[in-house]
């Protein structure tokens, strides 16, 4: 058969940040959505442009890097004022509707029951990384707890729903961050910029099949009855993308062709 016109010919890809999740487990907690990335583990391929048909929709929470940091002079002073403060921030993030959590891109929440696990080197399981015994490996995630000699930094992100504006959502992480007292000589910053999250990203397959038949049997409609239509791509995991301050793009790397 003659192939009449091919639409939409999607990879699995990302743009900004050419990074994947670890496992096919990914996509069945929250997600942050960095760049354009989707669900599988491999090595990333650049494309221009992802389909046009998927899923718009707002995200469900913002997230933003945040270090408790401590510059005593003493190492086991700067260890105590962290903790402490990383106890007191996990607190008050329960008590006030936030949550804090780690991980680059699933995100798992951190509490009074879980820190340690979180955290082995603070809490004294694992031997205190030293940051310049690092490789010059640009893309190293920054290790979760470090003491460099004379600072020890404490790195997680403080994650809250996403109920208004990017700007509403920034305002009431500068309030958390400023409602948790300092020990001694610790500190909260926030680093970085507001990310978006989607919670479990395989949930929206079906309404995605949707779509992408309506528009695929609507584009068949511009030719006669003699022609057919081939959709391929359709076993593909889903994929995302941030496409507003505080909207995601999820769609699936489809193509469909259309044939006589």
């Amino acid at each position: 058969m003659k192939a009449l016109a091919l639409a939409v010919l999607g990879c699995l890809a990302f743009v900004a940040s050419p990074l994947r999740a670890q496992d096919d487990s990914a996509g069945g907690g929250e997600i942050v959505v960095t760049g354009m990335r989707n669900s599988l583990s491999g090595p990333a391929t650049v494309i221009q442009q992802p389909p046009v048909i998927g899923l718009k929709r707002t995200a469900d929470s913002a997230v933003r890097t945040i270090e408790i940091v401590s510059d005593s002079r003493e190492e086991g002073m700067r260890k105590r004022e962290v903790q402490a403060m990383l106890l007191d921030a996990i607190d008050r993030a329960k008590r006030d509707g936030f949550s804090l959590v780690t991980g680059q891109f699933e995100l798992v929440e951190v509490t009074r029951a879980n820190w340690q696990d979180q955290f082995p080197a603070l809490a004294g399981k694992v031997d205190t990384i030293d940051a310049d015994d690092d490789d010059d490996d640009d893309n190293k995630q920054e290790p979760a707890f470090e003491d460099v000699g004379s600072t020890a930094t404490v790195r997680l992100k403080v994650k809250t729903k996403l109920d208004g504006s990017i700007g509403n959502a920034q305002q009431k992480i500068n309030g958390f961050v400023k409602s948790v007292p300092a020990t001694g000589r610790s500190q909260i910053e926030q680093k970085g910029e507001l990310a978006l999250t989607i919670i479990n990203p395989e949930q929206y397959r079906d309404e995605i099949y949707r779509r992408i038949a309506a528009g695929s049997k609507h584009a068949v409609t511009f030719y006669g009855p003699e022609y057919g239509l081939e959709v391929t791509g359709l076993d593909q995991s889903i994929a995302w993308k941030q496409v507003s301050n505080t909207e995601v793009f999820l769609y699936i790397p489809y193509g469909f062709s259309i044939r006589k």
